[in-house]
């Protein structure tokens, strides 16, 4: 509890970075603005959900360069810059139409500007500042996307139907510049000279931090991100398609919309408890049995007649409870094991790539399922191909291996 005591303010601004970023906030409401823009432009599931495409571009390209920034510089300073700069592409969201080619340049434009908001930024001084209780402070740390996922989709769906979608995109620029530039001003502060985690560190041999080169000649580099890309392409596309698919089936909106609110709730008792979890038993074995459990998810929803007229509500609530969890486990599970396996001398680096993995599952699969939906004119098929992905995943992050002891550094960057 001690780490806890000294860090936990630390902690608040990490979740309100992550939440508030693009992996959180644009994120978990593109569901909300499918039906409005569609209905207002005509244009059709599969195109409005490639945008997530250009999150996925984004992660991939952008996602290294800004590993390399914060192990250079610091989240502080490219958080807080990245933090404005995405509401400043929100307010351009507010302007687009009639064209297609709109929502892609000023979407792509936000996602550009927000870049420095992925959880790259914040979970490096998290894992800098914490050791016995990393996979804990990790798992507070990313539920800043759980409560995005309770809060967002109301408060959107709110400002859409009382005041309009343009405004909706104008209430979430304030939010992130009012809200998140002042909590991450005012607590992000980064360990400096000799780290929580060198200092609590064993008296014992260990394995040196990786560098990329390095890491990406270990079998568990190119394990970790084939199940990150296999679980996230699942996991994304019902994200995404679940208001849709519910509403698809019969179920009316606003209960649809509480469904979504439920799933961000499951996504922070899985923030939670798989970063309890891995901190005492085996890492690979919790992230197989979270997957696993998600293809059950899959099943069950199928099952509830989620993919036609005439739900059976009685197994939407364990499907949505079971998807959430394994949707909370995942970017935790990203942090907490290269960390492990690979050490924070080049963290950023090496998360940027697993994180390029994560963002193109995450990018092809709310698109493909859309695809799926136009071909076949329901929600089946997709489902389908969602529980093949958590059972890939399950089945590649579940062989990965002892999680070795890696040294810590012994200075982390200094505040901005």
């Amino acid at each position: 509890m001690e780490e806890f005591r000294k860090g936990w303010r630390l902690v608040l601004a990490a979740a309100t970075g992550v939440g508030l970023g693009i992996t959180g906030l644009t994120f978990y409401t593109l569901g909300i603005f499918i039906g409005p823009l569609s209905q207002e432009f005509g244009w059709s599931r599969t195109a409005i959900s490639g945008a997530t495409l250009l999150t996925t571009a984004t992660t991939i390209l952008l996602g290294p360069v800004v590993g390399r920034l914060v192990d250079r510089l610091g989240g502080r300073r490219v958080g807080m810059a990245s933090l404005f700069l995405l509401a400043l592409g929100l307010v351009g969201l507010s302007h687009i139409g009639p064209s297609l080619t709109s929502f892609y340049l000023a979407f792509g434009c936000a996602m550009v500007l927000g870049a420095g908001t992925l959880p790259i930024v914040w979970t490096r001084a998290v894992n800098a500042s914490f050791d016995r209780s990393r996979g804990l402070a990790l798992g507070l740390t990313l539920t800043g996307t759980g409560v995005c996922g309770i809060l967002a989709p109301p408060f959107t769906q709110w400002l859409v139907t009382t005041h309009g979608w343009r405004v909706a995109y104008l209430g979430q620029a304030a939010l992130v510049a009012g809200l998140g530039l002042a909590v991450v001003g005012l607590f992000f502060r980064e360990a400096t000279g000799t780290s929580a985690v060198a200092a609590s560190a064993p008296a014992m041999p260990e394995r040196p931090s990786l560098t990329l080169a390095e890491a990406r000649r270990t079998r568990q580099f190119w394990g970790l991100g084939v199940g990150l890309l296999f679980a996230s392409f699942a996991v994304a596309s019902l994200i995404v398609h679940l208001v849709p698919m519910l509403s698809g089936a019969g179920v009316e909106r606003a209960t649809a919309v509480w469904y979504a609110s439920l799933l961000g709730m499951a996504i922070i008792v899985g923030r939670l408890g798989v970063g309890g979890l891995v901190d005492r038993l085996h890492p690979p074995g919790v992230a197989a049995a979270v997957m696993a459990a998600a293809a059950l998810g899959c099943a069950l929803l199928a099952l509830s007649g989620a993919t036609m007229p005439g739900t059976n509500a009685a197994l939407v609530l364990p499907a949505v409870l079971l998807i959430g969890f394994a949707a909370g486990a995942e970017v935790d599970l990203v942090a907490f094991l290269v960390s492990r396996y690979f050490g924070l001398r080049s963290y950023g680096e090496i998360y940027g790539w697993q994180l390029g993995f994560f963002a193109l599952g995450a990018g092809l699969g709310p698109m493909g399922v859309g695809r799926l939906y136009d071909m076949t004119g329901g929600y089946g098929a997709g489902l389908g191909a969602c529980a093949a992905g958590f059972l890939v995943g399950a089945a590649a992050l579940g062989t990965l291996g002892p999680v070795p002891k890696v040294a810590p550094p012994v200075v982390c960057p200094q505040a901005g």
